[in-house]
């Protein structure tokens, strides 16, 4: 005895295998649309997951190359700063050797006074330099500590700053301090504005042993902004380092999204091709038996 297939079970039949073939087309065509291949969860719970997982580390990584980026410029600031005293303190040598020979007149010993005086108030302008490339933080003083809203030094060289050295995450679990205070840089072993004070005394006195005794302190002076220099460029270098590693790392996670989630387009139009014909050919034979069965 045969089986009797009703005309209602033949038509969700071919009714079901068209709207399969529709989905499997939509599907695809809504993939080259977007150019990916998973758009929601529900379609690959797991590899959605993955690349979602990817994209929270890169997004991670790319915060720490915003942090590599206004590290670098807040170091070139103060590096520049300390750069300038370390040359206008040769200067201030100079003038003092100069004042150190004796026999000048009082002409001369104002005017090496007076440049002596503009060399301690520009020692105090860069002690209290800002950075302005912080973005939304703004304008913050390089030698203050945590307080960078507050210059690093009143006019008559008192530190207003605390001894603060902030840091900056770099990576994961990797820091670099980015700080320094004006109160290690300008008065750690030598107190660079009493000395620039004292050698103006001196000249403005004429008081050529006062001057001559300022020279030790002055070589010491330089010395120690130098150093403080020499520790910036370490800093630049650490910096330097986690910048290249990040990019590499932000590469790989680059990769492993666009297979995780881009669609191959060839792949896709090859498939899209393949469908439309199963379609056409579905589309045929279910005609062909709705006019076997008189039903068209």
């Amino acid at each position: 005895m045969g089986i009797r297939v009703s005309t209602t079970g033949l038509y969700h039949s071919a009714n079901r295998r068209l709207m399969d073939n529709l989905q499997k087309m939509y599907d695809i065509q809504e993939g080259v649309a977007t150019g990916k291949k998973i758009r929601r969860p529900g379609e690959s719970p797991v590899a959605f997951s993955r690349v979602m997982g990817y994209k929270s580390m890169a997004n991670a990584a790319e915060q720490y190359q915003r942090n590599i980026s206004s590290s670098r410029g807040y170091l070139a600031e103060a590096e520049t700063s300390l750069d300038t005293a370390a040359n206008v303190l040769t200067r201030a040598k100079e003038l003092a050797m100069q004042g150190a020979s004796g026999g000048l007149d009082a002409d001369t010993l104002s005017g090496l006074t007076e440049e002596v005086g503009g060399i301690y108030d520009q020692l105090v302008s860069l002690a209290n330099a800002r950075y302005s490339g912080g973005g939304i933080e703004g304008s913050r003083y390089i030698f203050s500590g945590y307080k960078t809203d507050t210059p690093a030094f009143t006019d008559a060289g008192l530190y207003q700053g605390d001894d603060g050295e902030y840091s900056v995450e770099v990576g994961s679990d990797e820091w670099v301090t980015i700080g320094l205070t004006g109160e290690e840089v300008f008065q750690g072993e030598v107190d660079i504005f009493a000395v620039v004070q004292s050698l103006q005394d001196a000249l403005g006195a004429g008081d050529a042993a006062g001057i001559q005794a300022t020279l030790d302190d002055l070589d010491r002076s330089i010395g120690q902004v130098s150093r403080y220099m020499a520790e910036i460029g370490g800093r630049v270098s650490r910096v330097e380092g986690a910048e290249g590693r990040l990019e590499d790392t932000l590469l790989t996670l680059e990769t492993l999204v666009s297979e995780g989630e881009d669609l191959d387009l060839i792949q896709a139009a090859s498939e899209l091709t393949y469908y439309e014909t199963v379609l056409e050919a579905s589309v045929l034979s279910t005609q062909r038996i709705f006019q076997t069965l008189g039903i068209l």
